[in-house]
């Protein structure tokens, strides 16, 4: 029996927590539960969110102690009505749907409900889909059962053609969820594994984090081990810095390895007879504190085991070995299916009896642990593979039977096609089976469904992946065009420009020529992100003089001209001002009039003009903001606030930058790149405020993506510029050495070390513009320097002159 413990709080919650006693089934990890256990009672107290960040490497024991703290606080608080959910991602592999883990935490949510026997939290919820998550109802098979005969899903409104009902985005349906659930009593939301969640899952519970008030405790929890990657920004990296910053009451818990003495008790629990003390000092020894590895290492003792793996993956391929080999290949068809697998399919798979196979998988699971039951979907009973690991080393036994594994995924894919129309979570999945049936025209034709599916989710990294994989798959060069296409189109939405022009180029050559405008139109753009004006002129030259009635398209052909006109290599005011006029007068797109009356303004701020910047850019938020388009307002303010910078205007430029700010926050935009930041940094600096500015500036440098960070610097290289000019030298030698220590905490070991080294060169500057100090002692591509440096400077040519203009009689200091 465990021992019985007295849980005391941490402290630092407002009040005090009642004593009580808690059977412990865990091996050390009091103080960490305690901690989560006081969150939850802080929340609930004083009816305000708390967010938790846990963080731990493979094995170390992340799920068991959040499976057994939410139990706990379920106990704890039921008298109050409290709700608790647990979802956990899964190997982000093409079979692994974005929004999977906060899916299955909407499933488990509605599974505790229904299990506590109490009508009023089940009515709760259902209420909720009902009122705010319509499209979300379907994840949760119990909820759309429910409520199936009474409402429709957002995408049915849409389609009935009642184009003035205003459907929420998703990211808005599920806080509006939460928020509703809150008014009744409070939540407890779990998500674990996140380091293998795709970026759309973690921006939304990160706007769930931040908008949402009440009595919410939200805990993220994931492998840190698993998020550094320099090539890529991990999005549960940008995450936990924005909740950082943005929640000063953020508790992040990192997980340490286990003591020896707690190893020891841990493997105790698993090993018997008489050479048990011995055997225990082995393990203890060679788990090195991880609970995975230790009771691994301990069953397999116990079991006879002589052999003494090194890695993990060798101590779980041999804890199979233990099994019949009829169970090994009933547990690699089950892995073939999916981590979570439906058992008339495996009864299927395997040509054995449904209750034969019911047996199998009840031994496995209560004599190995190697399955549970999982929740039912569309009516199929499911088991889950006990851990994503074991899982994938089943996967990779399996495959290496090539042709028996082919034909199993054949049979997979027949049972899935019986189950059409599919929802989002089938439609990933049949891909991935596709794919390993090697039926490529299937897997083209359900990669690309699949991949406009997710697009439209704004899950853009799963919607790149699926459109490479129809890419990939593409029968003939027709249908290759079109999965180009989207491709592109989910590069750009990724910043990559540079590829997503490659893959317009090859999609022109392929599309039906009714496609091939709006196909030119995409490639332009991207060609305008990477500064290759020749090209960009000669297509936007091409589409304006074929683009006869067809409005929009000319005037989006316009608008991409005018942009080259103001920010290309040779400035024409003039020029941008006429073909923004023209822009506004033949396009009925108001998102693509505020950018037109915006461009103008920035025309008129280049010229010198800043009155009249002033009316068209305050024209472009008056056009945009009743839109509710997040990303249209967010543009506009952006430009308004630049045109303040740029006349040293800092207060009002400050609370403009607040604005964008909040607008981030609430809808998500420019999270990955957040503008503000870099914006934010300068006003600190011009205002003297060194420090502030630096680490500002520091979370824009650990948030960009690799690919923009000769941007970056650049970008530094222009402020230290401003603050030696303006200021003095020794602002600009303020700055540089405020960031020294404030990278520290933003970038990788790695990328800081080679910023520092950046910094260093900073030493030797004088003078001289910016760009040639980026190019020539930087070392940054001059393309990428200029385009920096017109970012920075707004496509004002000169700021002295124009600050001269607009600051008659006034003075900065």
């Amino acid at each position: 029996m465990d021992e019985l413990r007295t849980y005391l709080p941490t402290g630092g919650s407002g009040f005090s927590v009642p004593s009580e006693t808690i059977l412990d089934d865990l091996v050390d990890r009091l103080d960490e539960r305690t901690q989560l256990l006081d969150m939850v009672y802080s929340a609930v107290g004083l009816g305000q969110p708390r967010v938790v960040v846990v963080r731990g490497e493979a094995g170390v024991g992340k799920t068991r102690l959040l499976q057994a703290f939410l139990d706990t606080a379920v106990s704890q608080h039921g008298d109050v009505g409290l709700l608790a959910g647990y979802g956990q991602a899964m190997l982000n592999s093409a079979a692994s749907d974005s929004f999977q883990a906060i899916r299955e935490c909407l499933r488990s949510l509605t599974r505790r409900a229904e299990t506590s026997g109490r009508k009023a939290l089940l009515e709760r919820i259902v209420g909720a889909f009902v009122r705010h998550a319509p499209d979300w109802a379907e994840s949760v098979p119990m909820v759309g059962g429910l409520i199936a005969a009474g409402m429709r899903t957002g995408q049915a409104v849409v389609e009935s053609g009642r184009q003035r009902v205003a459907m929420d985005s998703r990211l808005d349906q599920l806080v509006r969820f939460v928020e509703s659930l809150l008014e009744q009593g409070p939540l407890l939301l779990v998500l674990d594994d996140l380091h293998w969640a795709d970026t759309a899952t973690v921006d939304l519970l990160v706007a769930i984090g931040l908008r949402v008030q009440g009595p919410l405790t939200l805990v993220l929890a994931y492998r840190a081990d698993n998020i550094v990657d320099r090539a890529t920004l991990h999005p549960m990296r940008r995450a936990v810095y924005r909740l950082a910053r943005y929640r000063t009451d953020l508790v992040e818990i990192d997980l340490p390895p286990l003591s020896r003495e707690d190893t020891a008790t841990l493997v105790r629990r698993r090993i018997a007879g008489p050479a048990a003390s011995g055997r225990v000092a082995q393990i203890v020894s060679m788990s090195a504190g991880n609970p995975l590895f230790a009771e691994s290492l301990a069953v397999l003792k116990n079991e006879g085991s002589t052999t003494t793996p090194v890695r993990i993956t060798a101590v779980l391929e041999e804890r199979l070995t233990f099994l019949d080999p009829t169970d090994q290949r009933l547990l690699e068809t089950a892995a073939l299916i999916g981590y979570s697998f439906e058992v008339d399919y495996l009864a299927a798979l395997a040509r054995r009896d449904v209750d034969e196979v019911f047996e199998r998988l009840g031994v496995l699971f209560s004599e190995h642990s190697l399955v549970r039951p999982d929740d039912a979907r569309d009516g199929r009973d499911r088991y889950v593979i006990a851990h994503p690991l074991f899982a994938e080393i089943l996967r990779q036994r399996g495959a290496q039977n090539g042709p028996l594994w082919r034909r199993q995924h054949t049979k997979l894919l027949d049972l899935l096609k019986q189950e059409q129309p599919w929802d989002e979570e089938m439609q990933v999945r049949a891909v991935d089976v596709a794919v390993a049936a090697g039926a490529n025209r299937d897997a083209y034709q359900f990669a690309l469904v699949a991949a406009r599916a997710q697009f439209r989710l704004g899950a853009v990294t799963k919607a790149r992946e699926l459109a490479w994989t129809a890419v990939d798959h593409a029968p003939d060069d027709h249908l290759a065009g079109q999965a180009n296409v989207q491709y592109a189109e989910c590069l750009a939405a990724e910043g990559n420009h540079e590829a997503a022009a490659r893959a317009c180029e090859k999609a022109v050559a392929l599309v039906d020529a009714q496609d091939v405008y709006s196909v030119q139109l995409l490639w332009a753009r991207n060609l305008r992100m990477k500064n290759a004006w020749t090209q960009c002129v000669t297509i936007l030259n091409q589409l304006v003089s074929s683009s006869v009635g067809r409005d929009e398209t000319l005037a989006e052909a316009l608008m991409l001209q005018a942009e080259i006109a103001l920010c290309g290599p040779v400035q024409d005011t003039r020029r941008c001002i006429v073909l923004c006029d023209q822009v506004a007068e033949i396009t009925s797109n108001l998102e693509l009039k505020s950018r037109a009356y915006g461009h103008r303004g920035l025309a008129h701020l280049a010229a010198y003009d800043e009155p009249s910047a002033e009316h068209w850019l305050v024209k472009a938020i008056d056009i945009a903001r009743p839109l509710e388009h997040p990303y249209a307002e967010y543009e506009a303010i952006h430009w308004l606030s630049k045109k303040a910078m740029a006349c040293l205007e800092l207060d009002r430029a400050w609370q403009l930058i607040d604005q964008l700010s909040n607008n981030s926050d609430l809808s998500g935009v420019a999270s990955e790149n957040p503008w503000h930041l870099r914006d934010r940094s300068r006003v600190l600096g011009l205002q003297g405020q060194i420090t502030q500015a630096a680490h500002s500036l520091s979370g824009y440098l650990g948030s960009v993506n690799a690919t923009a960070h000769g941007r970056a610097v650049t970008t530094l290289a222009c402020q230290v510029h401003e603050l030696d000019t303006i200021v003095a030298r020794h602002a600009g030698d303020a700055l540089i050495g405020a960031l020294r220590e404030a990278t520290a905490a933003t970038l990788t070991r790695e990328d800081h070390a080679d910023f520092l080294r950046c910094l260093d060169a900073f030493a030797s500057r004088d003078d001289q513009n910016p760009v040639v100090f980026a190019t020539t002692v930087l070392g940054i591509d001059h393309a990428e320097v200029v385009a920096a440096d017109a970012i920075f400077r707004f496509d004002v040519e000169d700021l002295s002159h124009l600050r001269e203009v607009v600051s008659r009689g006034r003075r900065f200091s």
